[in-house]
C-alpha cells in the first residue's frame, strides 16, 4: 500500500472532468495527471504544492497544476469545505508542452473580479455535477469548458516542453518516493536511495528540498508517519511490529516522531478510533449536509 498517492481519477459521464464538495481534515503526499481547482466555501485550509506551503480562507481558490506533488490540511477546529474541479491535461490541447497555470486568490496577481468569475464558474460545475438530472452532464461539459477558456484569458501561464530538467528532476523525487514507500522497514534506506539513484546524499536533499520543501530524512520519517498511523487505525498490530514494519528504529524514535508531528502518543492515536480512509476518496460533508451545500453553491451562482 502506498502512503503517498498516485491519484488515478475516475471521471463520470464520459467526460474528463470530475467535480464534487468534500469536508476535509487531512490529505497525505499526492499527485495525478489532472489540473486541480480548489475552492473554499467554508473554513480555512493549508495547502502544500511541493515546496510551497498556502493557506486558503473562504472564498479563495487555487490551481494545482498536472503532476504537482500536494497535500492538504484543515487550519481550524471546524471541518473546511471546499468545491474541487480536476480537470484532464487532454482537454488543454498541449500535447508536447506542459502548461503551468498562476492562478492563487491569496497572491493578489489578478483582478479581484477575476477571481469571482473562477469561483462562480467553480460554484456552477460542482452544482451542476450533483444533479441528478438526465441532461445535467451537458451543461457541466459546458461550463468546464468555459472554466478552461477563462483560464487562457485571464491567467498568466507558462509553457515548457515535457522532457525538460524540472520535469526530469520531478520524475526523480517521484521515484524516490515510491521506493521508499516499498523499503520503509530498513533503517539505512537513505543510503540505499542514494546507491539506487546513483546520486549523492547533498544531489538528493536538494532535489527534494526544490519540490517538497523537506530534506530526504523528514520526507521518510513523514511516509513511514502515515505508514504507522494506517496500522494503527485499522490494524490491531503491536507497537513492536509497528516500528520495525515502518523502520523507526526504536520506541524512543517512534514516539518522538509521532508526537511531535500529531500532538497524540500512538496509543492515544490509536483510542481515537478509525476516522480516515488512506486513499484517494474524501469523505463525510455530502452524506448528510447536501441541502445546505447546494444553498452555498446557489448563492455563489445568483451573485452579480
Amino acid at each position: 500500500m502506498s502512503y503517498s498517492i498516485y491519484e488515478s481519477i475516475n471521471k463520470p459521464s464520459n467526460f474528463p472532468v470530475n467535480a464534487f464538495v468534500a469536508s476535509i481534515e487531512s490529505s497525505t503526499l499526492h499527485w495525478h495527471n489532472e489540473y486541480e481547482m480548489i475552492g473554499v466555501l467554508k473554513g480555512c485550509i493549508e495547502v502544500r504544492v511541493q515546496s510551497e506551503l498556502i493557506t486558503l480562507q473562504e472564498r479563495d481558490l487555487l490551481l494545482i497544476n498536472s503532476n504537482r506533488i500536494h497535500s492538504l490540511k484543515v487550519k481550524s477546529e471546524q471541518p473546511c469545505i471546499c468545491m474541487i474541479v480536476q480537470m484532464d491535461t487532454s482537454l488543454f490541447g498541449a500535447e508536447d508542452e506542459e502548461l503551468i497555470f498562476h492562478l492563487d486568490s491569496t497572491k493578489k496577481t489578478a483582478a479581484e473580479c477575476e477571481y469571482a468569475l473562477f469561483f462562480r464558474r467553480m460554484a456552477r460545475i460542482v452544482y451542476e455535477a450533483m444533479k441528478e438530472e438526465k441532461h445535467a452532464r451537458y451543461r457541466l461539459r459546458a461550463e468546464a469548458c468555459a472554466l478552461i477558456a477563462d483560464l487562457f484569458e485571464y491567467t498568466a501561464y507558462d509553457s515548457c516542453y515535457r522532457n525538460g530538467v524540472s520535469t526530469d528532476e520531478r520524475e526523480m523525487v517521484i521515484s524516490f518516493i515510491s521506493y521508499v514507500e516499498d523499503h520503509l522497514e530498513d533503517e539505512r534506506i537513505l543510503d540505499a536511495s542514494c546507491h539506487e539513484f546513483g546520486v549523492s546524499r547533498k544531489t538528493l536533499d536538494r532535489n527534494i528540498k526544490t519540490f517538497l520543501g523537506m530534506s530526504a530524512k523528514e520526507l521518510i520519517n513523514t511516509l513511514r508517519l502515515e505508514k504507522a498511523k494506517n496500522l494503527l487505525k485499522n490494524t490491531g498490530k503491536t507497537m513492536g511490529y509497528i516500528i520495525d514494519v515502518c523502520g523507526f528504529g526504536s520506541e524512543a524514535s517512534f514516539y518522538r516522531i509521532f508526537r511531535e508531528r500529531t500532538g497524540l502518543t500512538p496509543k492515544a492515536f490509536r483510542e481515537m478510533g478509525s476516522m480516515e480512509r488512506y486513499d484517494s476518496e474524501l469523505k463525510g460533508y455530502l452524506d448528510f449536509e447536501v441541502p445546505f451545500v447546494k444553498e452555498l453553491l446557489e448563492a455563489i451562482i445568483e451573485e452579480k
